[in-house]
């Protein structure tokens, strides 16, 4: 259905307005965008092994020692998200890989986030998700970033095509709708169009 709408506007420089019928839709375009470079990353990696880059030199990050010890008991998970790590001494660790799938490569602090999700879940069903969460927001629309017809066209169309468009990786929604009953209580009117 995101396809059919029309786009009348847009707020603030993040949020579409478009026109479905007696609907008013509200589109954040930064969730849409992230939702759509989510099943884009998802589809593209499936249960390959993630693309990797090399960090030159080797960077070495300070970690809790309870994170330290997480990584050392989840090694190959960390290996299978892409990162390459090994202990370095104390609460520090040397990365020497960092995971880059569809070249989107992520920072050396991202392995922070990817054990505090570790640390929080002790069993995630797939550890690869949240990564490629963070890796989809990386590169999203931002507010602020206006786009044309056109574009915003475009991003609808690509929203619809995704298996769950209502929500963006992270759990927040994309679209807000309005229907007219409610816009014409707000103005103390009768829903029939045009009173």
């Amino acid at each position: 259905p995101f396809a059919d709408l029309r786009v009348i506007g847009s707020f603030r420089e993040l949020y579409l307005l478009c026109a479905a019928d007696d609907t008013l839709l509200v589109i954040d375009q930064h969730a849409a965008h992230e939702r759509v470079n989510y099943e884009r990353l998802q589809a593209a990696v499936g249960d390959e092994a993630i693309p990797t880059v090399t960090v030159e030199p080797p960077a070495s990050v300070s970690v809790s020692p309870a994170a330290a010890s997480l990584a050392e008991a989840h090694a190959d998970l960390i290996d299978s998200l892409g990162f390459a790590v090994e202990p370095f001494g104390g609460g520090t660790l040397r990365v020497s890989a960092v995971p880059a799938p569809l070249g989107r490569v992520a920072d050396v602090d991202a392995l922070r986030a990817t054990l505090g999700a570790l640390a929080a879940e002790e069993s995630p069903d797939d550890p690869r998700d949240g990564l490629l969460a963070e890796l989809a927001c990386q590169p999203s629309l931002k507010a602020g970033e206006q786009l044309s017809t056109d574009e915003a066209e475009q991003l609808l169309a690509r929203l619809g095509e995704c298996e769950h468009p209502f929500g963006c990786p992270h759990g927040r929604p994309t679209v807000c709708s309005i229907d007219e009953t409610t816009l014409a209580a707000g103005f103390d009117r009768e829903t029939t169009r045009f009173n």
